[in-house]
């Protein structure tokens, strides 16, 4: 299979940076390879290769990220994969992995992405800063975060709260953070591989028509970080203009000595430098430590990272301020949880439960730490519902701690979890027949949570409770 082949006229201008113009076009004439990475909270890499070639899908570990994968080329629809829809790993193109690589989060530091949707990049980073870290995932279109909560819920994910905010206005009475990811709004064209059709493709943006915004967001996110801190401003696009010249022009209007650019680079990973001069204008020096990504180096779309230490005050800076305090509700909720399903103590260490509806409470890691300003939009992830008699767990809090539930869970075969996906009522496993309380149940597959169903014990049927949005397509297999 190969995609439509690329109208290049709007490429040509890049031919003076490409070290094999030929090969470059021969590589966007390519599909994309499709890339993994296992998820470190519910699987390692090594568990996860060894499933999925149990079912003789071929993988190919990236040399230059532990846990990472591309998929065969036959392997098209990896969402539909039952270790997918249970949060084992997450689809993410490969370029698109390297801003986070190079903003490096540690355990415990308080994070913004400060253009978040749809999400990968902030998952990258929850997961690597751990329950005693934060990020604070930020995004203005509204309509995007939908998609990033439905992601970071499937993969049990709660150290993180949304806000919805212009970002480059985005207040400093937030707080300073200890990094800031800036990956923004771009022309795109270094996503063209990304579709399969001409027609299906995005309109191209016009080289250098976000450069004030991109300018606005980059310096807001350097205001926002604490001194000793560091900023990835990265994009999906060749344009200097939206590239270097940004990262250029920012680093000529702070105070001398304020920024550093960091080099760029990642071992088992080719790529070029940044560019010092383009159309006969110099640029920054430092700037050939940035990173540009060209899809016939690695075999992917095309990208640009550049990584900012900052060494003193730039204006305007946050300062460091006084948590929001959280409306924590009593310990009685997880204690009767842990009753019902028998869970293991210690289960929920790290973690609190905050109400943050009349009907609903969420589960927050410990570190989570927002400020009054802006908003706080949503909190960690949605945990118990308690506006009924038994209170029902989300399908994500069931993913969650359904793996270790030793009461009131029912283990499903292979056919009988497809059924479960596609929401549909099922009879009741012989096994599971006995020894279930009334109420909402825990559904599992090969000791690996799926979700909530309820059971009529008159009729030995178990009813899915899986979400609608999430459910499995009739003509799809799990397996």
């Amino acid at each position: 299979m190969t995609v439509p082949s690329v109208d290049l006229a709007g490429f040509e201008r890049y031919r003076e940076l490409l070290d094999d113009p030929a090969a470059f076009r021969e590589a966007l004439d390519r599909p994309l390879p499709v890339c993994i990475w296992a998820n470190p909270a519910r699987i390692s890499g090594e568990a996860l290769a060894a499933r999925l070639a149990a079912d003789g899908i071929d993988l190919e570990p990236l040399p230059w990220l532990d846990g990472a994968f591309r998929l065969g080329p036959g392997e098209t629809a990896p969402g539909n994969r039952f270790e997918y829809l249970t949060g084992l790993f997450h689809v993410q193109e490969e370029v698109s992995l390297l801003p986070v690589a190079l903003l490096d989060p540690q355990p415990g530091e308080r994070i913004l992405d400060l253009c978040a949707a749809p999400g990968n990049k902030t998952a990258q980073i929850a997961l690597r800063v751990g329950v005693t870290g934060c990020v604070v995932a930020n995004d203005r279109n509204f309509g995007r975060m939908s998609v990033l909560r439905r992601a970071l819920d499937r993969l049990g994910i709660t150290n993180y709260a949304t806000t919805h905010h212009d970002g480059a206005n985005y207040p400093a009475g937030a707080g300073a953070f200890d990094r800031v990811l800036a990956d923004v709004p771009c022309s795109c064209e270094g996503t063209s591989r990304k579709f399969p059709s001409q027609s299906d493709r995005p309109p191209p943006g016009a080289p250098g028509a976000l450069t004030g915004l991109q300018f606005a967001l980059l310096r807001k996110a350097l205001q926002l970080t604490r001194v000793g801190g560091r900023v990835v401003y990265s994009t999906c696009t060749y344009a200097p203009e939206e590239n270097e010249l940004v990262v250029d022009r920012l680093l000529s209007a702070l105070p001398p000595g304020s920024v550093a650019v960091r080099p760029a680079r990642i071992e088992g990973f080719r790529s070029s430098p940044g560019l010092t001069h383009w159309r006969g204008r110099a640029l920054a020096e430092d700037l050939h430590r940035a990173l540009r990504a060209y899809p016939h180096h690695n075999d992917t779309g095309g990208f640009f990272v550049a990584v900012l230490d900052k060494l003193a005050p730039v204006g305007h800076d946050a300062v460091d301020v006084a948590p929001l305090e959280l409306s924590e509700e009593p310990d009685p909720w997880l204690n009767d949880l842990a009753e019902r399903y028998d869970l293991p103590t210690g289960v929920f260490d790290g973690h609190r439960i905050v109400r943050t509806s009349l009907r609903q409470l969420s589960i927050v890691a410990g570190g989570v730490r927002v400020a009054a300003r802006p908003e706080t939009k949503t909190l960690g992830m949605s945990f118990l519902h308690t506006q009924m008699a038994i209170p029902k767990p989300t399908t994500e809090a069931a993913m969650l701690f359904g793996g270790a539930a030793r009461r009131n869970v029912v283990d499903l075969d292979r056919a009988a979890t497809e059924t479960f996906l596609r929401r549909r009522d099922q009879a009741l496993p012989a096994n599971a027949a006995t020894g279930l309380a009334g109420g909402p149940l825990l559904v599992r597959h090969d000791g690996i949570a799926l979700g909530v169903a309820s059971h009529q014990r008159d009729a030995g049927l178990l009813t899915s409770l899986y979400p609608k949005g999430w459910a499995l397509a009739a003509d799809r297999s799990a397996f």
